[in-house]
């Protein structure tokens, strides 16, 4: 039986049914493996070199790249500053609210206001003059937190609606809602002097003018002041 390696012949000898394959036919064949491989190899390389030319050459990126993946993946989404909450947080460093509280007062007063279509700036204004953004601020008749709002009038519906008014939060939103309310149904003067607990039957029209007047003052104050 004879086989052949490379250019070279070599004789396979058989001997009691055991196949001997001469050295110099293994060293060959192990040699074109090699080579084979070596060849497969510098194939993929140059594959791999010309994709990169292409794409630099061309401008191309490759659709969905590993890194970018992973780079999305890994780094967080910073947060973006609301310009309303910029601009309100601004308005009550001017009237010397607190800097520890401003900026969580401002982002209360922007989302309230947003979502019961009332003026931030108006919002701001009523909460200068009545607590000056202390959550905390009782008055003697009982009106309670950063709203300054009157218990003996909304008890009931604080407590059917479960809301806290010592939280910022709460506090702000109730207290935007009332507005709403009040100016809706009365008119924008009306209603301010109406949220400070005033009525048509009430002896207190002078005290409820000096209270939209002031409102008024701080409301429109330019920014420059």
């Amino acid at each position: 039986m004879r086989s052949i390696c490379g250019r070279r012949r070599a004789r396979i000898e058989k001997r009691h049914n055991y196949v001997y394959v001469p050295q110099n036919c293994r060293k060959t064949v192990s040699r074109r493996l090699t080579r084979m491989v070596v060849a497969l190899l510098l194939v993929l390389l140059e594959t791999e070199l010309l994709s990169s030319n292409v794409i630099g050459f061309f401008g191309m990126t490759p659709a969905f790249p590993d890194s970018t993946i992973a780079q999305a993946t890994m780094t967080p989404a910073l947060p973006r500053t609301d310009p309303a909450v910029q601009t309100i947080t601004r308005f009550l460093k001017k009237f010397q609210v607190g800097p520890a509280l401003r900026k969580r007062l401002a982002e209360a007063l922007v989302r309230s206001s947003r979502k019961h279509n009332v003026d931030p700036r108006l919002a701001a204004s009523i909460m200068i003059v009545e607590s000056r953004g202390n959550p905390f601020a009782i008055s003697p008749s009982n009106a309670v937190g950063i709203m300054q709002i009157h218990v003996p009038t909304w008890a009931r519906t604080i407590e059917e609606q479960g809301i806290n008014l010592f939280k910022i939060e709460d506090n702000i939103d109730f207290g935007v809602r009332v507005l709403k309310n009040y100016v809706q149904r009365y008119g924008h003067d009306e209603g301010i002097k109406r949220y400070n607990g005033w009525n048509p039957g009430s002896p207190q029209s002078v005290t409820a003018d000096a209270y939209l007047q002031k409102v008024q003052r701080i409301y429109l104050s330019s920014s420059s002041d």
